[in-house]
């Protein structure tokens, strides 16, 4: 698990494809769209979600334990964004399907939350496509709750997306 480096807009453009591909209704936003991005774009998002605490990107990768010197292989990310004073916004969260139940996904959710927890967030927000059960009960199980109102609920019910939440406490990240 890592932090995305300024360098990795092509990483960052990779795994967004890949997870349009596999689940363009859960992200709002057409695959050609983001295969027309111009690299300018991916650059500058990379550049941005790398440092600082505005919003920050996580990338998952996977080596394999017989082949330690072989390249990561990127099998999820997340992104994170501060919306002032105290929440952190989760979106664009991925996993790859050959990762799939193997911790990814609460390791991508973890790194978001403790990066929200250093700058002093006191709760979690992301939004989940109405359909998407398989999520639902993912961040169930995490600690995530439904936020029935207030403008954060609002914004995904145009997308089709209910919010959820989870607080995190004196600094620390609540795990379940």
């Amino acid at each position: 698990m890592r932090r995305i480096g300024p360098s990795d807009a092509s990483l960052l453009r990779d795994l967004r494809l890949r997870s349009l591909s596999d689940a363009p209704e859960a992200f709002g936003q057409p695959l050609d769209d983001a295969v027309a991005r111009p690299e300018a774009e991916w650059t500058a998002q990379a550049r941005a979600a790398s440092e600082g605490d505005r919003r920050a990107c996580f990338i998952a990768e996977a080596t394999k334990p017989a082949e330690p010197t072989r390249a990561a292989d990127p099998v999820g990310i997340v992104l994170v964004r501060r919306r002032p004073p105290d929440v952190a916004l989760v979106f664009s969260m991925w996993v790859d399907p050959r990762a799939r139940r193997a911790g990814v996904g609460r390791a991508l959710i973890d790194a978001a939350s403790e990066w929200a927890a250093a700058w002093g967030a006191q709760q979690v927000v992301l939004w989940v496509v109405a359909s998407n059960a398989a999520a639902f009960r993912f961040y169930q199980r995490l600690g995530f709750t439904w936020l029935e109102s207030g403008p954060d609920a609002d914004s995904g019910r145009a997308y089709g997306a209910l919010a959820m939440t989870r607080p995190i406490a004196d600094g620390r990240v609540r795990t379940p």
